[in-house]
């Protein structure tokens, strides 16, 4: 009926203001858990305590409605000792105890009734005698009609399950009787016992598997005590493992997967020293056209910022700097990222398989963190070195990926540049070596001494260097391999990756901006160092570098970096 007065249940203000979850609520939630062994999502005893509550007040108008009593409303007259139905108070019984008059200068004389409830609720006073526009002031029949035509159970639910479920999740949390598990609500007297011994040997099945287990491919074996029904069997199991710290919840879906925090790299968990982020991409620079080429080929994530222009790529090139090649880790840029399925996780593994040997191994991404872990064992069986060239590609599962590194078809030893620490200096000298697969030769430095390496990267990030400070003397140790004594861009980032952690851009924005640098073609770089305090303030002076002192350099177009 239009114009119809509705049950408090069916207005948002009693769900938002006034209701407080009753022990009456509990019930029905143990109720609704018990009537079918199953574990609740917390949706569904929310929908459960709304209808009830809209049910039992509908009943309740009902009853009063064939009972004739006396319905409330402002406009009647009553005596003393008459009993009144409240509809607008969850249809409350009062009886009349005291009349008297009342006044108000806006509308005249009426009179003011006082009403006693029953135990538990207070006394009030309500107008009478009050002819005027009121809502209540409403044909009784009116006032007995609840329902809204327009208002099913489903929209109650709809419309008011936020603020049920906001006060009804703490009121189960701290009752002793509920246990919450991955979004479902169980009874802890339900649940059959998971001891030590069926831990132990769940441990021993994922293990042998060194892959990631379900719970329910595990409790068939697990022979658990015929207690609980199967769906209460693995709900104690989820809650067990995820309670003990040996086991570790890796699932992208609501269903839990299972796996072995002592097979898992340690990377997933702490960034490991060496790649401590110190400098990257800002988004603005300004470099030459050839080096966004070269940070395409390079590939790091730190070069990756919000703004730029994703493209659709279905293999990823890479390649190496030291701290991925000594963590075991590969970069995990925005176009990586992207041909991943979409997930809160804070970890997550992938299949990687090996081009060549078709061999399959986990791979665990850290979107967080923006580097896959758990390559290490693969790299040390390739000989990989820094500047090894890697290639990602999709397949048709989003979780699975193809990963290659080309082997060197040279046999024969090489000269190559070959890094080690002596007191507090990364010292470069050449040295001859068999490089075991297909790197970029002006990223390729050996390390042979790795944690000698690691150990100086904490000692110059405990030191704070600036950017510029290490590229000065990165640059320089570089040229005195060169007999022109230039460095090619390239091998300044990798040598740079040895002592602080940077992206691509940040180096070659440095070398665009200070005069004492000066490109002579093909990524190299010469110095000059009368003009080491000299910098370029904008794009036009990075272009024609009019301090120069040497007129055969190769000018580069410099155009701004991810930001036009």
């Amino acid at each position: 009926m239009v114009g119809a007065y509705k049950l408090r249940t069916q207005t948002e203000a009693f769900w938002r203001d006034d209701y407080e979850v009753a022990e009456g609520d509990l019930d029905l939630v143990t109720s609704l858990i018990l009537e079918t062994g199953k574990p609740r999502r917390l949706t569904d005893l929310v929908s459960a305590i709304i209808t009830a509550r809209f049910e039992r007040e509908s009943e309740a108008a009902a009853r009063q409605a064939d009972q004739n009593q006396a319905i409330y409303r402002p406009m009647d007259q009553y005596q003393v000792g008459q009993e009144l139905v409240f509809s607008a108070a969850d249809f409350a019984v009062g009886r009349v105890e005291a009349v008297r008059p009342g006044h108000n200068p806006k509308y005249g004389d009426f009179s003011v009734v006082q009403i006693a409830f029953g135990e538990g609720m207070p006394k009030g006073e309500f107008a009478a005698d009050f002819d005027y526009p009121h809502p209540l002031n409403r044909p009784v029949e009116e006032l007995l009609t609840h329902a809204d035509a327009e208002l099913s159970e489903a929209d109650m639910v709809r419309r008011f399950e936020h603020y049920v479920a906001r006060k009804l999740e703490p009121s189960l949390e701290a009752h002793g009787d509920f246990i919450l598990f991955n979004d479902l609500w169980f009874l802890k007297g339900l649940l059959p016992e998971i001891h030590v011994g069926y831990l132990n040997l769940a441990e021993a099945m994922i293990y042998e598997a060194r892959h990631p287990l379900a719970a329910k491919e595990m409790l068939g074996d697990l022979d658990l005590d015929a207690t609980g029904s199967p769906d209460a069997q693995l709900f104690a199991l989820n809650h067990a493992l995820r309670v003990d710290e040996r086991f570790d919840n890796v699932s992208m879906s609501e269903e839990p997967v299972w796996y072995l925090r002592a097979l898992e790299p340690e990377a997933i968990f702490e960034r490991p020293l060496p790649l401590c982020v110190a400098f990257r991409a800002a988004g603005g620079e300004h470099i030459g056209l050839t080096m966004l080429d070269m940070v395409d080929e390079i590939g790091d994530e730190l070069d990756d910022i919000e703004t730029m222009v994703l493209r659709e790529m279905s293999q990823i090139r890479v390649e190496l700097c030291f701290p991925h090649l000594y963590a075991g880790t590969m970069p995990l840029t925005l176009q990586f990222l992207r041909t991943l399925p979409s997930t809160s996780a804070h970890h997550f593994p992938i299949t990687l398989v090996d081009h060549k040997s078709g061999q399959k191994f986990v791979g665990w991404v850290v979107p967080e963190e923006r580097y896959v872990c758990g390559l290490g064992d693969w790299y040390a069986s390739l000989g990989m070195c820094v500047g090894g060239q890697l290639t990602v590609t999709a397949t048709n599962d989003p979780l699975v990926f193809e990963i290659a590194a080309a082997m060197s078809r040279s046999r024969r030893r090489e000269w190559v540049r070959s890094a080690s620490v002596t007191g507090e200096s990364l010292v470069l000298q050449m040295q001859q070596t068999r490089v075991a697969v297909r790197c970029d030769k002006n990223m390729l430095i050996d390390v042979v001494d790795r944690e000698a390496v690691v150990q100086l990267m904490a000692e110059t990030e405990a030191a704070q260097p600036s950017l510029g400070t290490l590229i000065h003397r990165s640059f320089l140790e570089l040229a005195k391999l060169s007999s022109r004594g230039i460095v090619h861009a390239k091998s300044l980032y990798s040598m740079v990756n040895m002592l602080r952690r940077t992206g691509a851009v940040p180096v070659f924005t440095e070398l665009t901006r200070r005069a004492c640098y000066d490109p002579v073609g093909d990524g190299f770089w010469a110095y000059d160092a009368s003009l080491e305090k000299m910098t370029y303030r904008t794009p036009v002076e990075m272009r024609e570098r009019s301090l120069s002192n040497r007129e055969d350099l190769i000018k580069d177009q410099v155009v701004e970096y991810l930001g036009r």
